[in-house]
Order: C-alpha cells, then sequence, then structure tokens
C-alpha cells in the first residue's frame, strides 16, 4: 500500500516538473512549483518515517536515499527558479526529469 502511495507522489512531482518547465506564464511556474513542493515534502517526510521505522537495519542505504531525494529537491528548486527568472535551462530541465524517473525506477524495483 505504501508503496503506492510512493509511486503516486513521484509520477505527480513528475508531471509538476515537467508542467511547470513548460509554462509559459509566470503565475502557472508558480502553481507547478507549489505543487511540487508540498509532494516532494510529503515524499521527504514518508522516506524519514520508513528510516526511523527500518533504523537499526540498512541504515546506510536509507542514509543514501535520503541524501539523494535532497539532491533531487535542490536541482528541481534550482530549475524552478531559472524558469521562474529567465527562459529556464532545458539541460537542467532534463537532468531533474532524469532523476524523478530514476526516483520512480528505484522504489518500482527495492520497496
Amino acid at each position: 500500500m505504501l508503496k503506492l502511495f510512493w509511486e503516486f507522489i513521484v509520477l505527480i512531482l513528475l508531471f509538476a516538473n515537467i508542467f511547470g518547465n513548460h509554462s509559459k506564464k509566470e503565475k502557472h511556474v508558480s502553481d507547478w512549483l507549489g505543487i511540487a513542493r508540498i509532494t516532494f515534502f510529503i515524499l521527504l517526510t514518508l522516506a524519514v518515517i520508513q528510516f526511523i521505522v527500518v533504523f537499526p537495519a540498512h541504515i546506510v542505504w536509507h542514509i543514501i536515499w535520503l541524501l539523494y531525494l535532497v539532491a533531487v529537491y535542490i536541482l528541481m528548486e534550482n530549475t524552478f527558479r531559472l524558469k521562474r527568472e529567465t527562459f529556464g535551462n532545458p539541460l537542467q530541465v532534463f537532468v531533474v526529469t532524469t532523476a524523478l524517473v530514476i526516483t520512480l525506477i528505484i522504489i518500482i524495483a527495492l520497496f
């Protein structure tokens, strides 16, 4: 059940990233950024809860997973900032989208 929720959250993040970075108006970019922030904080909260639940076992894996999620969040925020201030960076949009797809693959394969 939790795995389906993780997958759903990452899919929302993926769509928010794609639609937000292809929006023409700054208001739409801000709306998609808000959706992406909320869903990403839900994803981080789930990761921290899972880390606490399985604390003694697999501690290194969960620390690496949390650091990866924080790095993806930083990239996503920077991409939305560039989109709001300038016309965006297509390479960075591709990197963030690829990182979110990798996140989805990891969740499907390992959780």
